[in-house]
């Protein structure tokens, strides 16, 4: 599963990196709210970085930020404007949070997954190492697309689109749903932000208790 989700990223990796931000406003909202969540010294891990562009952004912010992608070739390209751009504090690796995780637990600050957890198989295992990963007082902020939370039968659209290699697994959830999982964990003060996303995106803001 994960190496033919890998095959199809690597494919498109070029084409996603050249591609413009569909709602500028709203990622610029996320941004901002991102930011209220970090310091100077803050150790960050983004899981789904894609070609780096969000932890290249936010490094002036923080201390260390660690982004992976299951994706070599995203990661490839992100390490280029890493160079390109002459940021030291962002450590960009492939590979996922299934199995065992790359890090020791309580490790981070602060933990990024953006437009990534409907693409997570076993995503309540994910939530759960995010979770084990995070320091005490620590802060999860997700953006979630939530398929479920409309009419539209996705579910099928995706099936057909992947007969054709054009798109990856993708899970259907509910903003419900999600915000349930990451009680089931552990988190609380789980905050919904409206970022002008639109009705398909949970942005939300979590934290790992003290």
């Amino acid at each position: 599963m994960m190496s033919t989700d890998a095959k199809f990223w690597d494919g498109i990796a070029e084409k996603y990196a050249a591609k413009p931000v569909g709602n500028v406003t709203a990622f610029e909202r996320k941004k901002a709210i991102t930011r209220e969540h970090l310091r100077p010294g803050s150790t960050v891990l983004e899981i789904g970085c894609g070609t780096g562009s969000l932890a290249l952004e936010m490094s002036p912010f923080a201390g260390h930020i660690h982004a992976m992608d299951v994706s070599s070739e995203m990661i490839r390209i992100a390490n280029q404007k890493k160079q390109v751009q002459g940021v030291t504090n962002v450590t960009f690796r492939q590979g996922t949070l299934d199995g065992r995780a790359p890090y020791e637990p309580e490790h981070f600050d602060s933990a990024w997954a953006y437009s990534i957890l409907h693409l997570v198989p076993g995503r309540g295992r994910t939530l759960k190492t995010i979770f084990d990963l995070l320091k005490p007082g620590g802060s999860f902020i997700s953006s979630n697309v939530c398929l479920g939370s409309t009419w539209v039968p996705y579910g099928a659209i995706i099936t057909v689109l992947r007969w054709f290699g054009k798109a990856p697994v993708v899970y259907v959830y509910d903003r419900e749903t999600i915000l349930r999982e990451m009680r089931e964990v552990g988190f609380v003060e789980i905050e919904e932000r409206e970022v002008g996303a639109g009705g398909m995106v949970a942005f939300v803001v979590a934290k790992k208790p003290r």
